[in-house]
Protein backbone atom coordinates (compact mmCIF):
# COMPACT_ATOMS: atom_id res chain seq x y z
CA UNK A 1 0.00 0.00 0.00
CA UNK A 2 1.57 3.77 -0.89
CA UNK A 3 0.50 7.14 0.34
CA UNK A 4 -3.21 8.01 -0.55
CA UNK A 5 -5.94 9.99 1.10
CA UNK A 6 -7.13 8.61 4.60
CA UNK A 7 -10.27 7.03 2.54
CA UNK A 8 -7.94 5.41 0.07
CA UNK A 9 -5.77 3.06 0.02
CA UNK A 10 -3.85 1.64 -3.05
CA UNK A 11 -3.84 -2.30 -3.38
CA UNK A 12 -0.20 -3.66 -4.35
CA UNK A 13 -1.76 -5.84 -7.01
CA UNK A 14 -2.19 -6.40 -10.91
CA UNK A 15 -5.65 -6.79 -12.66
CA UNK A 16 -6.44 -10.01 -12.23
CA UNK A 17 -6.12 -9.93 -8.52
CA UNK A 18 -8.94 -6.77 -8.80
CA UNK A 19 -11.80 -9.38 -8.69
CA UNK A 20 -10.36 -11.70 -5.84
CA UNK A 21 -9.74 -8.27 -4.00
CA UNK A 22 -13.71 -7.45 -4.34
CA UNK A 23 -14.59 -11.07 -3.43
CA UNK A 24 -12.98 -11.12 -0.60
CA UNK A 25 -13.78 -7.73 0.37
CA UNK A 26 -17.74 -9.11 -0.16
CA UNK A 27 -17.06 -12.12 1.95
CA UNK A 28 -16.30 -9.60 5.23
CA UNK A 29 -19.51 -7.30 4.54
CA UNK A 30 -17.30 -4.88 2.14
CA UNK A 31 -19.73 -4.34 -0.74
CA UNK A 32 -18.94 -2.24 -3.75
CA UNK A 33 -21.00 0.46 -4.20
CA UNK A 34 -22.11 1.04 -0.53
CA UNK A 35 -18.65 1.18 1.12
CA UNK A 36 -16.57 1.90 -1.49
CA UNK A 37 -16.21 2.84 -5.04
CA UNK A 38 -13.57 1.64 -7.69
CA UNK A 39 -11.37 3.65 -8.97
CA UNK A 40 -11.20 4.93 -12.79
CA UNK A 41 -8.36 3.31 -14.78
CA UNK A 42 -5.14 4.95 -14.42
CA UNK A 43 -1.76 3.57 -17.03
CA UNK A 44 0.54 5.36 -14.56
CA UNK A 45 -0.83 2.91 -11.57
CA UNK A 46 -1.31 -0.34 -13.72
CA UNK A 47 2.25 -0.03 -14.52
CA UNK A 48 3.46 0.11 -10.94
CA UNK A 49 1.05 -2.55 -10.11
CA UNK A 50 -1.16 -0.36 -7.57
CA UNK A 51 -5.05 -0.43 -7.83
CA UNK A 52 -7.08 2.23 -5.88
CA UNK A 53 -10.28 1.97 -3.88
CA UNK A 54 -12.23 4.54 -2.98
CA UNK A 55 -13.89 4.02 0.43
CA UNK A 56 -16.54 5.93 2.51
CA UNK A 57 -15.78 5.71 5.41
CA UNK A 58 -11.59 6.02 6.72
CA UNK A 59 -12.29 2.76 8.88
CA UNK A 60 -13.40 0.77 6.23
CA UNK A 61 -10.56 1.40 4.38
CA UNK A 62 -7.83 0.19 7.25
CA UNK A 63 -10.41 -2.76 7.99
CA UNK A 64 -10.18 -3.37 4.04
CA UNK A 65 -6.67 -3.53 3.89
CA UNK A 66 -6.10 -5.75 6.95
CA UNK A 67 -8.52 -7.93 5.18
CA UNK A 68 -6.58 -8.38 1.99
CA UNK A 69 -3.40 -8.47 3.61
CA UNK A 70 -4.58 -11.53 6.13
CA UNK A 71 -6.13 -13.21 3.01
CA UNK A 72 -2.69 -13.11 0.71
CA UNK A 73 -0.42 -14.45 3.67
CA UNK A 74 -2.69 -17.34 4.33
CA UNK A 75 -3.03 -17.80 0.40
CA UNK A 76 1.34 -17.33 0.03
CA UNK A 77 1.37 -20.56 2.83
CA UNK A 78 -1.49 -22.77 1.34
Amino acid sequence: MDHAPENETLFNITGHFVQELKAVLQSESIIEGSDYENSAFDEKRRAEGLHLLRFHETGTAAQATQIWKKHTTARSHR
